[in-house]
């Protein structure tokens, strides 16, 4: 069975995580991703966890990739990637607006040989705007964007923004120009034309709080907010948000009287008293382990998790009855990656057991874009290519 994106070529010109973690997604899906890396190659390559100078952390992103090494400041450059992108389906890039223009390679240029290209800009502010042409990083998206200080407004007592390393805008951004991608071939094969897609972190980051959005413009009106469950040892997410919900909390706790108490008894009246309501729920949390929080109230039919790590998460049986996981390796060794979330009925989807070395296909790549054997040693000889 071959893939949904089986003969879906890509020249993935992307580093870091929101255009790698796109086409993690393609190459999960069948695509034939071929990545293009500087000579000193991704800088995620020496990103840790490192075992013996190989980063499990780039594997997780790159594999199932190919890997083409050019230098794109080497006057042959330009020619050569425009010819390989002749016989390609996709390109993506998240430079800043106009490098790839200045190298010879922007959408104009690629498109002049290749009409039907989807060429897909991944940046942090867009190809336009006054704030096109800045620097970011998912953390800078997030301060500029309202999302670090959703916890101080949510959190009671913490005044700032946390200490993290989060990459929601990244990821966000990855998932919006897959969709888009998605949409642009099918577009392709509907009128069998190519396509621009502009993908800005900023924008990604302000359709996801969609709440908060709104919320800014008609302040006032505090939104129910979920906080951690302290138990015996360790903490609880609950989440009564329906009426059904409610009542089974009512019945696993043995409260029988919270149902009837004005306060509670309504969906209006828990939204306006919501703070209260998981303070009384609380002093029945403390009585129980995590475990037996979890057990009782999803019994009830009450949603609810106990709080656990990732390595603690990555072992639970349902985990692993889905395939969520995968094996792959690099010379290295062998480790797990996260599967491919998306997952369909008469297509495989997966992580492909692969990680590409730098330059590892290089040769191949360019002999199938129709390079002869002296081209190819030509490109080599003045480092163009290695």
């Amino acid at each position: 069975m071959s893939g949904a994106y089986h003969g879906v070529r890509v020249l993935d010109f992307s580093m870091f995580l929101a255009g790698p973690y796109c086409t993690r997604l393609m190459a999960d899906m069948g695509a034939d991703v071929l990545k293009v890396e500087p000579p000193a190659g991704d800088f995620l390559r020496a990103a840790p966890p490192l075992r013996e100078g190989h980063s499990a952390y780039f594997g997780h992103l790159n594999c199932g990739k190919r890997s083409l090494c050019v230098d794109l400041k080497q006057p042959r450059s330009a020619d050569l990637v425009r010819r390989l992108a002749e016989d390609v389906d996709v390109l993506i890039e998240n430079f800043r607006p106009g490098v790839m223009a200045r190298l010879g390679l922007g959408y104009d240029d690629v498109r002049a040989s290749n009409p039907s290209i989807v060429y897909c800009s991944v940046t942090g502010y867009g190809q336009t705007g006054p704030n096109a042409d800045r620097p970011s990083f998912a953390p800078i998206i997030h301060a500029a964007s309202g999302f670090e200080m959703l916890t101080p407004r949510y959190a009671p007592g913490i005044e700032q923004p946390l200490t993290n390393r989060n990459a929601m805008a990244d990821y966000l951004a990855a998932t919006h120009a897959l969709a888009g991608i998605g949409a642009a071939l099918y577009h392709r094969a509907m009128t069998g034309e190519g396509n621009r897609l502009d993908v800005a972190l900023m924008d990604t980051m302000h359709h996801a709080m969609s709440y908060e959005y709104v919320d800014a413009q008609f302040p006032g009106q505090p939104p129910p907010t979920f906080k951690p469950m302290p138990t015996k040892d360790g903490f609880v997410a609950i989440a009564p948000i329906s009426q059904g919900n409610f009542t089974a909390l009512v019945e696993a706790t043995g409260h029988a009287e919270w149902a009837t108490d004005e306060r509670f008894s309504t969906r209006e009246a828990r939204v306006q008293h919501w703070s209260l309501l998981f303070d009384t729920v609380e002093a029945w949390t403390r009585t129980v382990t995590s475990a037996e929080a979890e057990r009782t109230l999803l019994n009830a039919g009450c949603p609810a998790s106990a709080y656990r790590t990732i390595a603690q998460s990555q072992r639970d049986p349902h985990v692993q009855v889905r395939g969520a996981s995968a094996e792959i390796g690099d010379s290295a060794g062998r480790y797990q990656v996260a599967n491919c979330p998306i997952q369909f009925t008469e297509t495989p989807s997966h992580a492909v057991d692969t990680v590409p070395t730098l330059g590892g296909n290089t040769t191949e790549a360019l002999q199938q874009a129709g390079f002869d054997a002296d081209e190819i040693a030509s490109l080599f000889a003045d480092q163009t290519v290695s």
